[in-house]
């Protein structure tokens, strides 16, 4: 009894080559990198700008390796929808914060929290 392997041919997603997938990455990542700027202020968020910044690199380089061109179309077809989700407040600021560790309001309460009782006496008596 002889196997058979079977192939089958598939369409691409949107890109036909990888040249194509990789401006489709670039063009979401600067699209991400503009948006920031307006998503930290509209949806008042206490991360600085930079910081969010950096945090959408990290996002995108997690995915470097990816070679195949249906992951990559797929990749940045849900990198739109979030995008559009955020640039229209459709998601929630905690949404957001789920993206970042700390932010600089979670610092301060862990700073204030780890103070001694002293420290809490002697603010509380100014």
């Amino acid at each position: 009894m002889s196997r058979q392997v079977a192939t089958r041919i598939v369409r691409p997603v949107l890109s036909k080559t990888p040249t194509e997938a990789k401006k489709g990455v670039n063009a979401l990542y600067r699209d991400f990198y503009r948006e920031m700027d307006w998503t930290c202020r509209s949806h008042m968020l206490d991360i600085p700008i930079k910081v969010a910044r950096e945090r959408v690199k990290k996002e995108f380089l997690k995915n470097k390796d990816v070679t195949d061109i249906r992951i990559i179309d797929m990749l940045v077809v849900k990198g739109r929808m979030q995008l559009e989700e955020i640039h229209n407040m459709w998601g929630q600021s905690y949404n957001l914060y789920a993206y970042f560790n700390e932010t600089d309001t979670q610092k301060r309460k862990v700073a204030k929290s780890s103070q001694s009782f002293l420290d809490k006496f002697y603010e509380s008596s100014d």
